[in-house]
């Protein structure tokens, strides 16, 4: 049976974000009536050869709109606690945070911790709903508000909101895409919580389906893959990390690729043509993929043509 949850009022709102994909809802409730009275983000992280902290892309936004910031190392513990407990919030709001949330920590604001996922859960529960969209060429997709519960992305469902998925886009493009309509959403619906109240609505558990995080073994393209997976998996990895193959013994990003044919009499992995300002096609399983953008190791991404005018590609040469 659903649970219905009534409010009056939405005056306190704590956010918990970290990467960039959290900076549109953030800043969506900085110029609302839901402006955030604390923002919690990850600790800064030591980058590059120096190791010179770095900013999380929240706090950075934070510090725009004169937000309050708090960086714990343990978001779970009793000087947390005691920091969202002296606010009062209404409820606490989370966009990719990156870490549990403990039970006493769930249950410091009267309407809990609700979560922005995108995906339509149960579908994609986990680290990389966004990647593996792309990754399983998938035409729909969305974003669902759920209230957090102890289980990974299993709280039962507040809202949920279905778009299609523009098939042209990589990672990149498409993060950008969905975090714009997550923010809207949940701007919507908070104002609709505020308004009306909630009702929760179990998931299926049955029907969930779980994501992994992206090991440095996945970025490798099988060419014996069949076409619809090499392209998910170029979509799904660019332009960071990149899906990659190997060229006379260097590492070839592969940002950008279209299927080209759904047949070929080539070994997996052969270049079976070089196009003229267009890139170079690789046979594959059940077809051919035409490659139009890549990164050479030690290289900025470029046109495959561009690529191919100082790499000298060879009919019939083998990747990988």
């Amino acid at each position: 049976m659903a649970k219905t949850y009534k409010t009056n009022q939405l005056n306190k709102v704590v956010f918990l974000g970290t990467p960039q994909f959290a900076v549109n809802s953030l800043e969506k409730l900085a110029e609302s009536k839901f402006k955030p009275c604390l923002v919690i983000t990850r600790p800064d992280k030591p980058k590059g050869r120096k190791q010179i902290l770095q900013p999380t892309p929240v706090k950075i936004s934070s510090n725009k709109y004169g937000l309050p910031i708090y960086q714990p190392s343990n978001i779970n513990s009793e000087e947390v606690l005691e920091k969202i407990r002296v606010l009062s919030p209404d409820i606490i709001v989370t966009v990719a945070y990156g870490g549990f949330l403990g039970k006493k920590l769930r249950k410091l604001a009267p309407l809990g911790c609700i979560n922005l996922h995108p995906s339509l859960l149960p579908k994609f529960r986990g680290a990389s709903p966004l990647q593996s969209t792309l990754f399983h060429n998938e035409t729909v997709s969305g974003i669902t508000i759920f209230k957090i519960v102890a289980s990974m992305d299993a709280g039962p469902i507040i809202n949920q909101l279905t778009f299609d998925v523009p098939q042209e886009m990589n990672f990149t493009e498409y993060s950008e895409y969905v975090a714009e309509i997550g923010a809207n959403f949940l701007l919507e619906t908070l104002y609709q919580i505020e308004q009306e109240g909630f009702e929760l609505k179990p998931q299926n558990h049955i029907q969930a389906t779980f994501t992994e995080k992206v090991e440095k073994d996945f970025l490798i393209i099988d060419w014996n893959s069949h076409w619809k997976q090499i392209i998910g998996k170029i979509k799904g990895l660019s332009e960071n990390p990149g899906a990659r193959t190997m060229r006379e013994g260097k590492i070839m990003q592969i940002i950008r690729a279209e299927k080209y044919s759904d047949k070929s009499s080539k070994e997996p992995g052969t270049i079976t043509q070089v196009i003229k300002n267009k890139g170079f096609v690789v046979a594959c399983n059940g077809g051919e993929v035409l490659v139009t953008q890549v990164k050479p190791e030690g290289k900025k991404v470029m046109s495959a043509h561009a690529y191919n005018l100082g790499a000298k590609l060879n009919i019939n040469e083998k990747l990988g």
